[in-house]
């Protein structure tokens, strides 16, 4: 069991939890994300770590209620606990140093780009940050992501706040003026889509954080399968960070949206039949879509 230490709100919909899960949190390294079920028998889900100490043994945790699983994650209490935490899982990011370096988030990938522009940071790099979301209170992590970036850009597709626009047309000036050695992405599919378009124009080194459906987070139900130049990969194993100029995105969007499809079947079979359970459910319908797949 995994007990919580601190919860947060930190946007619309969006909450932070810090656990003590010390053998993790002396092994997680940028990148890498956790197996998460709230109570024995629920599903486990995929939550990149966005923080740690080691000292302490924390984890920090960030995530946007939307299904059945993160609402009852959501609702967990300060002092409560996690029946179970798996990780870390999946390979850290790269980081190096190699100059300029531009980070590129919107949505609930905020959180995740926040480690990586921190270890970009540490080891030398200049770091320019480029955060977006929907609205003002959909923004998150401002204070923390201009601490971690040498120079920072907002934008609100409403206009609320800062710049009104798309994440993707700043970085368009940016590229104009600036000559980065790296860009790192973490968003929406359109959004990581457009960033890789623009970059390999130039030629400039582009990584993307995937975020596919996992059910097992283990590479045993090959639900989070990505194509990435000839090959295809397991996001849960290989990944989740990827060089974006190989990524097949039109593939990888017609399976997530499929595989979502499948969810929401899901959840009608979970309310026709509550006593069996939803991962359960999951898996046999994951199997079936992928056995239509081969």
């Amino acid at each position: 069991m995994f007990k919580i230490v601190n919860k947060q709100i930190l946007a619309t919909h969006v909450k932070r939890l810090d656990v003590i899960a010390p053998n993790i949190a002396r092994k997680v390294l940028p990148g890498q994300f956790v197996s998460i079920s709230p109570e024995e028998g629920d599903e486990r889900i995929p939550l990149s770590v966005v923080d740690f100490d080691r000292d302490r043994g924390h984890i920090s945790l960030i995530f946007q209620e939307r299904g059945v699983t993160t609402k009852k994650l959501g609702a967990l209490q300060l002092g409560e606990e996690i029946f179970s935490i798996l990780g870390p899982l999946g390979k850290p990011a790269t980081i190096e140093k190699v100059g300029l370096v531009v980070c590129i988030a919107t949505g609930v990938g905020t959180a995740k780009i926040l480690p990586i522009c921190r270890a970009y940071k540490r080891v030398g790099n200049k770091v320019i940050g480029i955060i977006g979301a929907r609205t003002k209170r959909a923004l998150m992590l401002e204070p923390q992501i201009r601490l971690s970036c040498n120079k920072i850009y907002i934008t609100t597709e409403d206009g609320s706040y800062e710049r009104k626009g798309l994440a993707s047309d700043i970085l368009k000036q940016i590229l104009e003026e600036y000559d980065p050695d790296v860009v790192y992405a973490i968003g929406s599919e359109e959004m990581m889509r457009s960033t890789c378009e623009m970059t390999k124009k130039g030629g400039i080194k582009t990584f993307v954080h995937l975020n596919p459906i996992m059910v097992d987070c283990l590479g045993m139900c090959a639900s989070c399968r990505v194509k990435v130049g000839d090959k295809i990969v397991l996001a849960c194993m290989e990944g989740p960070e990827f060089d974006g100029h190989k990524v097949d995105f039109d593939e990888f969007i017609k399976r997530k949206k499929a595989l979502e499809e499948f969810g929401e079947c899901c959840k009608h079979k979970l309310t026709s039949s509550p006593k069996k359970s939803e991962s359960g459910i999951f898996m046999r319908f994951v199997s079936g879509f992928l056995k239509g797949q081969q």
